[in-house]
This record gives structure tokens, C-alpha cells and sequence, in this order.
């Protein structure tokens, strides 16, 4: 006993805190573990179908149950996510939350102690995880979010792709890759490493998991989720089209080159073109860079690490907890020979990054808004530099050409918005219907309070309810819209103006109201 206290003490501070936010979060709300806890549930009655992502459907149903004070959104989690989710339902929900942190928070910590082992991590950095990772560790905790028992995997899954355990190796990380998906490009981590055998393994392996869980979930909830889900997912549409809060390049760019007439009015450049190839490029560059440091580098903790990290960068969303994954790349510098100096600037750095207190800066003015993601940035910059990494720029001008025809394709692929915001900024998030009458438009939206109304003036002398088919609003046999939004509840007044409900840059169900003159 003595023995094993004497090698892990300097994570007593980490369990020490782990252990305050798991008391406290008793008495916070469900928060993120509810979307996780009742998709679990609803799978469990057999009632999860597609209808799920919708946050209305979700919320009302939950609502039925006699929650209150709820307001969650299943999007953009996986139909996998509702199996490992299962077994909680005989538990109520903050029962649940308080036994999921407590199994999750175990194996976070027994995975940090193996890497803190198996890299012969000096107790002194251990000892400061808790100072680095608050935040991270404080949210994970609170929200019953995710990203202990992702890091439980990812790291299990490297360990036994260390010790060459394969089936291991595959297990855990394709448990990953079905939780959160982004976890897939391990995939191109394992071929760029020419390690065929192992990428195998798991490519073979998420298929099992995903065939099992479409068999289990039903063919229609995955398709949904493929076709719906994930591509919105991608472009960073959660909730509303600009969220500052998630401290993305993809959300930081999209602030200086789209333009849009609520959210976004006065864009730096109004270059949608620019905005994809600036995009494009650094996405790209960020995989070339990949391949190359996977080709060259011996260092495998230091390569691995590298793409924990770009996974984070390539996300179009970001948040506090998912840094937690930083302790990879925290582990791989402090296992090397960096300087004192290097190693004190990429702890600062990391430190600013995971505690950066966004609620002071969010509503500052662009781009000070985006300190944290300047941060985060930094840091990755120094990271590279710490084995002296460079970057092979004989690369660059494929890059280029790739970027600009895949921006190109993008544009004019991408259809233009079939109509405008009709409410202002900061209006609700989520409008589930509307009715007009008496020169009044009432719109009815869902927040943590449950169902609500509002009221704005709207002269209509005369109204007349539009066909909605494949998703296209038509009116007396004519076509008036071409985009691939979710739409409903659309209304014609006064014969020249379409009022209708979309999810247009939003994420999946998050309807606001939409405005088209069809004179």
C-alpha cells in the first residue's frame, strides 16, 4: 500500500477535486446528461426514432414525463450513444448522473495513473493537472459530460496500441469513434503510420459496433443521423448559425467573410469563397502536416498527441471539457528534453487555454471575443516547435489547389438561402409553431421554462397555408423554395409574402421564423 501510494500521491490533488465536483454536481441540474440519460430512455420504451433530434419533440416528451426546468437537445449525438445509455434508465435521472460521473471519473482517473506510469510522469506535473485542467475537470463533472470516459478510451486504446494488444486497441477506440465520431480520424493516424494491421482492426470493429447498433436502433434513426445529423454537425450548427462560445477557427472565420442579416450584419469581408478556401487550407494543412510528423517523428506519444490536438482544432465547436484531451500533448512535453523555458510557456499556455474566462470576453468586441482560440492556437504552434517540428511547405501549393477546387465545388453546390430572419437577434432559440390573427403574428418557443408565446404586430388582411412536400414549400402548384433546410408551419399572406418556420444555419429542429416575397 505504501509502495502504491508513494507512486501515484501526485494525483491526490486531481481526486481531490474530482471528488469536490462530483458532490457538488448533485446539486446542479441534469444539464448535458440529460440529453444522454433520456435518449437512453427512450430507447429503453422504444420510442427513439429520428423525431428524437428534433429538440421540441425531445423536450415535450421529456416535459410529459413531469421534468421541469429542462431544456436539452439529443443532436448531435450519435443513436449508438442511447445502448451504452440503456442501463441508466432504471435509475432516475440524477441518480443516474451522480452514478455515471462516479464510474466515469474512476476510469478517468485509473487511466491518467497508467499514463502517469507508463511515461514515468514526475509527480510534480501530475501534481498540477488540477491547477492546467480546472475547468475542464469542474464542467466535465457538473454538465455529466462525455469526455472522462473519452479519454478513458482513447488513452486505454493507446496504451494497447503501445503494448501491440490490437483487438484491445480497437475495442476501446472504436467505442470512441461511435461515441463521438471525431475520434475517426485515428483511422488516418494508424495508414499514415503504415500501420495496416491495426487500422484494420479498427475499421473492422466500428463496422461490427455500428451494424449492432443499427440492428438494435433501426436502419431510419442512423440514416437520419448521416444524412441530417452529422452534416450539420460539421458546419458547426448545434443551436443558432453564430455562436462566439465555441472558440473554433471555422466559427472565427465565418465571423469576418458570411454575412447574415440578423446574426452576423457587418462581416469584415463578405467572401463566402474566401471564407471556404482559408478553411479548406487549413484543414488540409493540418492533415499534411499530420502525415508528414507521422512519417518522421519516433517520438509516438508526441505524434498521437498531435492529432488528439488537431481533432479539436478541426472541430467547428468547442468547449472546456473537451479539453481535457489536452492531457495527451501535456504528458508528451513533459516527458521530453524541452527546455525549461519551452516547458513553462506551453504550461502557460495550456493553463490560459483551458481556463480562459470566456463570460468576460464573449461579448467583447471581434476578435478579442476569440482570445481563448488565440490561446489554443499559440499553444499548438508551440507545441510543434518543442520537437522542432517543421512543416514541409513543398506541400503548400497542392494544398492550395485542393483548397480553391473543393472551395469552388462548395460554392456552387451550396444553394443560396431561400429567405431572410423575420425576428431580431437574441430572439429564442428554438420556435416550435405560430399563428396569426388580428394583424398579430404569436410565436410559441420552448426554453428552460417550457412552453412560452410571444407577440409582434403583422398587418395580414389574408392568409393561406402553403404545401409543404420533400421538404420544399409550394404554393397553387409553384415551387418557392430550393434549399435543404427543415421546414414547417409555412404560411402565404397577403398573397405576396411566405412566412415559414426553418432551421436554416441551425441546428437540427432549432426552427426560427423565415420570411420570403414571392412578388
Amino acid at each position: 500500500m505504501k509502495a502504491l501510494t508513494g507512486k501515484y500521491y501526485g494525483l491526490l490533488p486531481l481526486l481531490l477535486l474530482c471528488g469536490f465536483y462530483i458532490v457538488k454536481a448533485t446539486g446542479f441540474s441534469l444539464h448535458d446528461f440529460g440529453n444522454y440519460y433520456f435518449g437512453g430512455y427512450f430507447f429503453a420504451q422504444g420510442t427513439f426514432t429520428a423525431d428524437m433530434y428534433f429538440p421540441y419533440i425531445f423536450n415535450r416528451d421529456i416535459a410529459a414525463l413531469g421534468y421541469e426546468s429542462l431544456f436539452l437537445s439529443y443532436a448531435p449525438n450519435t443513436p449508438f450513444l442511447t445502448l451504452l445509455f440503456y442501463p441508466f434508465h432504471f435509475l432516475d435521472p440524477f441518480t443516474a448522473k451522480l452514478i455515471f460521473n462516479l464510474l466515469s471519473t474512476f476510469l478517468f482517473l485509473y487511466s491518467t495513473s497508467r499514463l502517469v506510469a507508463f511515461y514515468k510522469i514526475k509527480p510534480v506535473y501530475a501534481a498540477i493537472i488540477p491547477v492546467l485542467f480546472f475547468l475542464p475537470v469542474k464542467n466535465n463533472l457538473l454538465f455529466g459530460q462525455l469526455y472522462f470516459l473519452l479519454f478513458f478510451l482513447l488513452a486505454e486504446g493507446w496504451l494497447a496500441y503501445e503494448k501491440k494488444q490490437l483487438f484491445r486497441m480497437s475495442l476501446f477506440w472504436s467505442m470512441a469513434v461511435l461515441i463521438k465520431v471525431f475520434p475517426v480520424m485515428l483511422i488516418a493516424f494508424l495508414l499514415f503510420k503504415k500501420a495496416y494491421k491495426p487500422a484494420a482492426y479498427l475499421i473492422f470493429c466500428c463496422a461490427l459496433l455500428t451494424i449492432g447498433s443499427v440492428l438494435l436502433n433501426g436502419v431510419e434513426v442512423w440514416f437520419f443521423f448521416f444524412e441530417k445529423v452529422l452534416p450539420k454537425a460539421s458546419n458547426g450548427e448545434i443551436a443558432t448559425a453564430f455562436v462566439d462560445n465555441y472558440q473554433s477557427v471555422y466559427m472565427f472565420l465565418k465571423r469576418i467573410f458570411i454575412t447574415d442579416a440578423i446574426e452576423n450584419p457587418y462581416p469584415a469581408v463578405n467572401n463566402p469563397f474566401l471564407f471556404h478556401l482559408l478553411l479548406m487550407s487549413f484543414k488540409l494543412g493540418l492533415v499534411f502536416t499530420g502525415y508528414y510528423i507521422t512519417q518522421i517523428k519516433k517520438n509516438t506519444l508526441f505524434v498521437f498527441s498531435y492529432w488528439i490536438i488537431i481533432m479539436l482544432l478541426l472541430s467547428p465547436y468547442g468547449s472546456t471539457y473537451t479539453f481535457i484531451l489536452l492531457l495527451f500533448p501535456f504528458f508528451s512535453i513533459v516527458n521530453t528534453n524541452s527546455s525549461p523555458i519551452v516547458k513553462c510557456g506551453f504550461i502557460l499556455l495550456l493553463c490560459g487555454s483551458c481556463n480562459w474566462p470566456l463570460q468576460f470576453f464573449t461579448n467583447s468586441v471581434f476578435p478579442v471575443s476569440y482570445c481563448r482560440l488565440l490561446l489554443f492556437l499559440l499553444f499548438f504552434i508551440l507545441y510543434l516547435l518543442s520537437e522542432k517540428s517543421t512543416v514541409n511547405w513543398k506541400w503548400s501549393p497542392l494544398i492550395l489547389v485542393l483548397a480553391a477546387g473543393m472551395s469552388y465545388y462548395s460554392i456552387h453546390t451550396m444553394r443560396p438561402a431561400d429567405a431572410t430572419g423575420l425576428l431580431p437577434a437574441k430572439s429564442p432559440v428554438l420556435i416550435y409553431k405560430y399563428t396569426i390573427a388580428d394583424n398579430r403574428l404569436t410565436y410559441y418557443y420552448w426554453n428552460e421554462n417550457g412552453e412560452n408565446r410571444m407577440s409582434i404586430p403583422l398587418a395580414a388582411s389574408k392568409t393561406a397555408e402553403a404545401t409543404i412536400r420533400n421538404n420544399q414549400i409550394y404554393h397553387n402548384g409553384k415551387q418557392l423554395t430550393y434549399g435543404n433546410d427543415n421546414k414547417t408551419n409555412a404560411l402565404l399572406v397577403n398573397n405576396k409574402t411566405l412566412i415559414y418556420l426553418s432551421d436554416y444555419n441551425r441546428g437540427i429542429g432549432f426552427y426560427t421564423l423565415r420570411v420570403l416575397k414571392t412578388e
